[in-house]
């Protein structure tokens, strides 16, 4: 009361009491103080009071909320000393309670944790580590693993004034879960390289036996192609010889059999080819007339026979494409237009569509619904009405064979007006053609060389080229052949088999003879109709007819082999 307090301490006292109390009652109790008025000062004591309540409350709810939290907390200040904890910490570290006390240093704490149980190669080296990094005052999170198998994840982060408040998680769990997921990824990895394996296995195998399936139907479609080659062969040299009565009806009823059998196995053959990835187109460039005419020439006679009337358009255009499988789509065509065409016509020809050349057949047949033109190209789905025997597989062969070709088929038909089945090719530019007029001739009194190992096909196909008043030289191997030409003999044609015996091919002759001797015109006959056959006589130039032969594509081929030589 007898004492005066300076105003800088009065400012300072003030500033003090309202961070605790607030400014209006750090006012009044300063006032009250300067007049000793026991009323004002009553009620500053009360405030004070009421907020020292309010402190001690909020200060018990924050001790218990620390002490009930999952995670370890501690708060050191800015000389690196302990000033706050909780039990969470203790356990997580499992310090003594007399070591944890405020303003323990931290570095005895560190210390205390490597020497049970954190392996370090230099005690107090790490400590120093540790202790500089905290009084570099940057954040950190690290992670610890405890001799027992558990994890603590650390996160520290500096204070405003100094010092540092960090956290302590127990991440065991969470690491023991993660690891079983690694392990449960890993197996999973296993099991799937496992099956991958297994798969692959099983894809090889499928592949293997598609393979010997190839092969085998190769074999045994060569092997069945070759008696029927004969006899079909053998039927036409008889047809040629028989006077035109009844004997001569029997006759081409016997071929027409034969070419039922034909088909149907050529079918059957052609679908199973397909199935397993064996028929590889080779395309080559070639004027279109060479698939188109002997086409013409086969089924002008095969409508005849049902008397229908057959025309052919004519056309000098050229094709980048595979003609072997070429021919093969537009036979089933034509086949298809003579079994369901009972009168009318039938016409093949070719309409330039832009740059495109699509080959079309016409016919007057009763026409195919709306509802079937996507469903007959199913395998085994034949038309009512149809003639003669078939599996109903031949446009499901051409709508395959089609897509090999990247030659998009086109249907068009309407009830009782007939039907057009269509594909598509682009034209390409024509080649030059030398033609000789001396050998655009007939086959009469040609010359020709024929070498086959299969002693009924090479009978059969000199009955029917001597029935066309052909001479000709029959031999079964190379040596024979080489023998005749050695002695003078002077061929127009030579007609080799694609197989012979020891290995030996018909291209493979021909190589042969034409470095000995001039080469000759040639024309390979094979049953075996895969692309490999194929691929080798494109290569060396030649051309080929499957097996077994039709006589008209045979004259045919024969002709324009003698007719043509491409420059």
């Amino acid at each position: 009361p007898d004492r005066t307090v300076p105003a800088l301490q009065e400012a300072r006292l003030e500033r003090e009491l309202a961070a605790v109390l607030g400014s209006a009652s750090a006012r009044l109790l300063l006032d009250a103080a300067r007049r000793e008025v026991g009323r004002d000062f009553d009620t500053v004591a009360a405030i004070v009071g009421e907020a020292s309540q309010d402190l001690r409350f909020n200060q018990r709810l924050l001790e218990a909320a620390l002490e009930n939290m999952s995670q370890g907390i501690s708060v050191v200040d800015r000389d690196l000393r302990l000033v706050a904890w909780n039990r969470r910490y203790a356990e997580v570290f499992g310090y003594p309670e007399s070591l944890l006390r405020v303003g323990v240093p931290v570095a005895e704490l560190v210390r205390y944790n490597l020497r049970h149980g954190w392996n370090a190669y230099s005690i107090e080296e790490e400590v120093d580590k540790r202790v500089r990094h905290m009084h570099a005052g940057t954040p950190y999170v690290s992670e610890r693993i405890f001799p027992d198998g558990g994890s603590v994840e650390i996160r520290g982060n500096p204070m405003p004034g100094g010092g540092f408040v960090a956290t302590f998680t127990d991440v065991t769990a969470f690491r023991r879960a993660e690891a079983a997921l690694i392990r449960s990824n890993e197996t999973l990895e296993q099991r799937v390289a496992d099956r991958t394996a297994r798969l692959d296995q099983a894809r090889a195998d499928a592949e293997r036996a598609n393979d010997a399936k190839s092969r085998f139907l190769a074999a045994i479609g060569h092997d069945l192609l070759q008696p029927l080659h004969a006899a079909q062969l053998f039927t036409d040299a008889l047809i040629e010889q028989l006077p035109p009565q009844t004997q001569r009806a029997t006759a081409q009823q016997i071929r027409g059999a034969l070419d039922s059998t034909g088909d149907l196995l050529a079918g059957l053959l052609d679908m199973s080819r397909l199935e397993a990835g064996g028929l590889v187109p080779q395309p080559r460039v070639f004027p279109l007339a060479d698939v188109l005419e002997p086409l013409a020439s086969e089924f002008r006679a095969l409508a005849a026979e049902r008397g229908l009337r057959f025309r052919c358009r004519t056309t000098r255009a050229w094709v980048h494409t595979d003609p072997q499988l070429l021919r093969r789509v537009l036979q089933n065509f034509l086949a298809n237009a003579v079994r369901y065409t009972t009168q009318g016509s039938m016409l093949l020809g070719v309409r330039r569509v832009g740059g495109q050349l699509r080959i079309e057949v016409h016919d007057t047949g009763p026409g195919i619904p709306e509802s079937l033109q996507v469903a007959i190209f199913e395998e085994f789905r034949r038309g009512e009405g149809a003639a003669g025997q078939g599996l109903g597989l031949g446009l499901a062969i051409a709508d395959r064979i089609a897509r090999l070709l990247d030659a998009p088929l086109q249907l068009r038909s309407r009830m009782g007006h007939g039907t057009v089945f269509a594909l598509s090719l682009p034209g390409v530019e024509p080649m030059r053609l030398e033609v000789s007029p001396a050998m655009s001739a007939g086959l009469e009194g040609l010359r020709v060389l024929i070498v086959d190992n299969d002693a009924h096909a090479l009978a059969a196909l000199r009955s029917v080229l001597e029935s066309w008043h052909c001479q000709v030289d029959a031999v079964s191997g190379c040596d024979a052949a080489e023998a005749l030409l050695v002695a003078g003999a002077d061929h127009a044609l030579w007609l080799f088999d694609y197989h012979l015996d020891n290995g030996d091919t018909g291209v493979s002759l021909h190589a042969h003879l034409g470095k000995r001797f001039e080469a000759r015109p040639t024309l390979i006959l094979s049953a075996d109709d895969s692309g490999e056959v194929r691929r080798v006589a494109l290569e060396h130039g030649l051309g080929l007819l499957p097996k077994p032969l039709k006589a008209l594509a045979l004259k045919s081929m024969l002709r324009r082999l003698l007719a043509a030589r491409v420059t």
